[in-house]
């Protein structure tokens, strides 16, 4: 890949994913605050539809496009490796998972509240360890590497 399209590349999955991280941590202060004032699960179910799913999807692709357009490969270093596979399982359980939940206490099914929580506070977790990830490259290569 040339320097040009690696720094576009870059760039697009820079802003998708510490934007996916931000609304997610928004989310679990408005979790958090919804218990006293339920009104705030339309809120989230809004930013759930409209922004998570998209910035989840964007972050996946861009990193895709990225170790496999680059030196990193998707399987030729952990680190990338585990991020890839921690995106995947969390842009299903955002799919599948947090929508509906965010969906159900919208409606007011008052038991889906400890569930939004729950999958904001390890959503937040995850994203912030594949952060950490990006940043620190830690533990060398795969054996599909050589």
């Amino acid at each position: 890949m040339k320097p040009k399209a690696r720094k576009t590349w870059l760039l697009l999955h820079v802003i998708t994913s510490v934007g996916w991280l931000g609304v997610t941590v928004g989310m679990l202060v408005l979790a958090l605050a919804a218990f006293d004032a339920p009104q705030l699960y339309q809120a989230m179910e809004l930013l759930g539809d409209l922004v998570v799913l998209p910035l989840a999807l964007g972050a996946l692709a861009t990193g895709v496009v990225l170790s496999v357009g680059t030196k990193w490969g998707l399987v030729k270093h952990k680190w990338v490796l585990v991020k890839f596979v921690l995106t995947v399982v969390a842009v299903v359980a955002t799919t599948f998972s947090l929508r509906s939940g965010l969906h159900e206490a919208a409606d007011g099914v008052t038991a889906a509240g400890g569930d939004v929580l729950a999958a904001a506070c390890v959503s937040s977790a995850l994203y912030t360890f594949n952060t950490v990830l990006s940043v620190f490259k830690p533990w060398g290569r795969t054996r599909w590497a050589r």
